[in-house]
């Protein structure tokens, strides 16, 4: 690797790696009101069990004067209904016909797979800006209704659906006056992270609902990683609007997006939960913030996005049903690609041109890791897979660097002889090139080529679900994150010194030698440690290449002779 591609290759890895600040400061965001506190996900978890101090009329100030039924608290105790399935645990309510609890069997928080506890997709209720008992509540935009703490009758009991199983509803009614009801009819399968939602509701003007209904969850997404800071950056409000999904990271966001929408889906780095109309599409979608904050388990506060989202439809008439599909679980990218809409755009695979590479990666490591059970092992084979690849390329960029190191005494010569005529110094010595066919800035060439692979490396090992977690040996247990010891970044710093004294000769950039690796050793060493494995393996390798190309030169060398 010569002077220009390592400055330029670097130069590329600094634009990528301080884009985002660069952007906060030429657009910064507008100032927000101050922060209110909240003891963090943890303690939301404990205060999530003190919910019927909560059962309340939840509903904003401008909800007020809304024309609508008003009712005393409930009388009736409620009945929980409990669903387990392969995939998940989840807690229904009789009051409003909740969803109070979705726990994921397979996800624990903290970035283990035997973490601090299940991860749960339902925050506790809020008193600010909202105060939502539960998921899927009924409202008009943002303003909740007493429906939602109302007693409804139950048909169905607790239930347990493993693989075989057939699909089970259960159901929930309401029966309000002069004949208005609602009825929330919840059907499970066995498996897969998403069940389905039949809204009815008879005579809705009589229960509030003149003209919209909103369907919402508005519960705040909790953090579930180590690594607070870079989990809470992830979370966001989306909906699907004309075809084109749409993120929406704004706080204190109070108004609708009018326009048809077919799903909204609330984001942390790596769970969402969705609601999708499969029949009737949204008029309008909500999403709503609140800036706030949170402690991580160390005692460090940040700043922390409270977002809930829901789709709004139009009644006429004096019935309305819709039919809807609910996703709540992991951002498994070819799962939600699966259930259409778009929704694979949930999972951040990076800048929109590099995302195909992104998808690619991704799948390519899935098919390996069928076969491999290790991540690691993975990421070492797909290494040896782009270095066949690259390989044509690579061979005539090193035969092209090694010629250079050959011409140097000729340039020098030239540099000599024409150093008061620069112009006439550039001629001959492309004639040189020419004449030894060497190209100058091949060894540009395959680097520039290779960034694609390296960006979506980079996105598919730091958002990809299926990398949440994996380990790959001893020290390092999650390839996502970086290399605590930073054993890998080290590796490679050594395997670039290597590279670099068997291809500069030039005493001039002798310091060179000495200086990249620092410099990479700096810029990878917070990186996940998966991309520095890969990184490493490619260097490792490149060492082998430039051996295999030397003594294929030294060989043509001497039958020219």
């Amino acid at each position: 690797m010569d002077k220009k591609s390592i400055i330029g290759f670097v130069l590329i890895l600094l634009i990528l790696l301080l884009w985002p600040k660069w952007s906060k400061l030429i657009n910064p965001p507008p100032e927000q009101p101050p922060a209110e506190h909240t003891t963090g996900a943890v303690e939301a978890e404990t205060t999530a069990k003190e919910m019927p101090d909560e059962l309340q009329a939840a509903r904003f100030e401008k909800a007020s004067s809304s024309a609508m039924p008003v009712m005393d608290e409930p009388v009736v105790p409620e009945k929980l209904i409990h669903i387990e399935t392969e995939s998940f645990t989840a807690t229904l309510s009789s009051y409003g016909g909740l969803l109070k609890s979705l726990a994921l069997k397979e996800y624990f928080t903290g970035n283990g797979h035997n973490g601090d506890s299940l991860v749960e997709m339902i925050g506790a209720p809020e008193t600010s800006p909202w105060q939502a008992p539960g998921a899927l509540t009924l409202g008009v935009e943002d303003s909740l209704y007493f429906i939602n703490r109302a007693p409804f009758e139950v048909d169905g009991y607790d239930l347990t659906l493993f693989k075989g199983d057939e699909s089970q509803t259960i159901s929930f009614f309401y029966s309000g006056p002069d004949g208005a009801s609602v009825r929330k009819d919840y059907t499970f399968s066995p498996d897969g992270y998403g069940f389905k939602l039949r809204l009815s509701v008879n005579k809705p003007g009589l229960l509030g609902f003149t003209d919209q209904l909103t369907l919402g969850w508005l519960t705040p997404v909790l953090a579930t990683e180590k690594d607070y800071k870079e989990d809470l950056g992830k979370f966001a409000g989306f909906y699907f609007k004309g075809n084109e999904v749409i993120e929406n990271k704004d706080v204190d966001v109070e108004e609708p997006i009018s326009g048809e929408c077919k799903w909204v889906a609330l984001r942390s780095k790596y769970f969402t939960n969705i609601i999708i109309a499969d029949n009737i599409p949204g008029s309008d979608a909500l999403i709503v913030g609140k800036k706030s904050s949170v402690y991580d388990r160390e005692g460090k506060q940040h700043e922390w996005k409270k977002f809930g989202a829901g789709l709004t439809f139009d009644i006429e008439g004096e019935y309305f049903t819709n039919d809807l599909t609910i996703y709540s679980g992991p951002l498994d990218y070819f799962c939600l690609q699966g259930i259409g809409y778009k929704l694979g755009q949930l999972v951040d695979m990076g800048f929109w041109l590099f995302r195909p590479f992104s998808i690619g990666a991704l799948w390519i490591f899935i098919q390996l890791h069928k076969a491999l059970f290790n991540y690691g092992l993975v990421i070492i084979i797909f290494s040896i897979i782009m270095k066949v690849v690259f390989w044509p390329l690579t061979r005539k960029s090193s035969a092209s660097m090694m010629r250079m190191k050959d011409l140097q005494p000729k340039i020098q010569e030239m540099k000599a002889k024409y150093k008061n005529e620069p112009q006439k110094l550039n001629v001959e010595t492309m004639k040189i090139y020419k004449e030894y066919g060497v190209n100058p800035f091949g060894s540009c060439l395959p680097l520039l080529v290779q960034l694609p692979v390296f960006w979506a490396m980079f996105s598919v090992l730091r958002n990809s679900i299926e990398l949440r977690a994996a380990g790959f040996v001893f020290w390092i247990t999650d390839l996502s994150q970086k290399d605590p010891y930073y054993i890998l970044a080290i590796l490679m710093a050594l395997a670039m010194f290597i590279q670099q004294k068997m291809t500069i000769t030039d005493p001039k950039q002798k310091m060179m030698i000495y200086i990249m690796p620092a410099v990479f050793l700096f810029i990878f060493g917070g990186m996940p440690s998966g991309l520095v494995l890969y990184w490493t393996m490619f260097s490792v390798i490149g060492i082998f290449e430039q051996i295999l190309v030397k003594r294929k030169l030294e060989e043509e060398k001497k039958l020219a002779t």
